[in-house]
């Protein structure tokens, strides 16, 4: 019997049975697709050419029997059927990642010195960090918390395996996107001062810049009351009702609220998170961590 296709079927008279195999580059490349809506992205992700994307999708949508993706512009949206792939995509993958490392490198052990801001660290390190445990026991993970100029800097000193950089990538893998929004207490007022007082991160932040310059653009005169590499610090001068800030699309709760053009404040552009290596660290290591880095970003679109 001849099959076009992975999918071969096996019948009776009363219930065909149908024997899908979903190969995990396939998957692999579907999942960046998805996750960075163009297969431009998705094939530097996974380090192949656009056509190579475009074949393997083809095969994809060849073995499951639906299309997966409606073009949307320039970028890819997800049909019903692509969504609901790409719902066992990630469990596949995530149990797959877990099975190699439990049984392809067991005995690896040493230390990865990592970087990145708090802003970022509070909201994926523990998920990955419990993960990456469960799979590389042996593997002791150094923690580094400093705004990204100066993780910059560490990494160039060799003092630093692997960093996460916001808001400009520069050479690095782009793992994430995400939104720059103004935000400010849902009980105060600072919104409305004039000139209004700003808390923003140390001068030489991408965010800082791209923010000051917008309220330039529209002409909103305002003045640096609070100056922090910390966004916990920041978003408490928010809460005291004293500051505006441009910040991440961070969680927040009931007591802030987000700012836009109706409320005279511009929009900001959409920071970028990449991961940075040395060339001089261990590899093998820094790649066990990586990889666990950009798989939790890919489970966030």
């Amino acid at each position: 019997m001849r099959h076009k296709t992975n999918e071969s079927i096996l019948c009776n008279k009363s219930n065909p049975v149908i024997y899908m195999e979903l190969p995990i580059d396939l998957l692999q490349t579907f999942s960046s697709i998805a996750k960075t809506g163009s297969f431009t992205r998705a094939g530097e992700a996974q380090h192949i050419t656009q056509s190579a994307v475009s074949m393997q999708m083809k095969r994809l949508e060849g073995v499951v029997g639906h299309p997966l993706f409606q073009k949307n512009g320039r970028s890819f949206n997800l049909t019903p059927a692509g969504e609901t792939l790409l719902e066992h995509a990630l469990m596949i993958l995530k149990v797959h990642n877990e099975a190699v490392a439990a049984f392809a490198r067991p005995e690896m052990f040493g230390q990865i010195r990592f970087g990145c801001a708090d802003e970022y660290a509070f909201r994926f390190l523990p998920t990955v960090l419990a993960d990456f445990r469960k799979a590389f026991p042996r593997i002791r993970v150094d923690l580094y918390s400093a705004d990204s100029l100066d993780l910059r800097q560490m990494l160039l000193r060799e003092e630093l395996d692997l960093c996460l950089l916001g808001h400009q990538s520069d050479g690095g893998l782009v793992i994430h996107r995400e939104p720059l929004v103004w935000v400010t207490s849902s009980q105060g007022t600072a919104h409305l001062d004039d000139p209004v007082p700003l808390a923003v991160y140390h001068e030489g932040c991408s965010c800082r810049e791209w923010a000051l310059e917008g309220l330039r653009k529209v002409g909103k005169r305002h003045w640096i009351a609070f100056v922090s590499h910390s966004i916990s610090s920041l978003l408490a001068a928010v809460k005291s009702g004293l500051a505006v800030a441009p910040v991440s699309a961070v969680p927040l709760d009931a007591s802030f609220r987000l700012l836009g053009p109706e409320d005279g404040f511009p929009l900001l552009p959409y920071s970028e998170l990449s991961l940075h290596q040395s060339l001089h660290a261990d590899q093998e290591l820094v790649s066990c961590f990586s990889d666990y880095i950009v798989e939790y970003f890919r489970k966030q679109s």
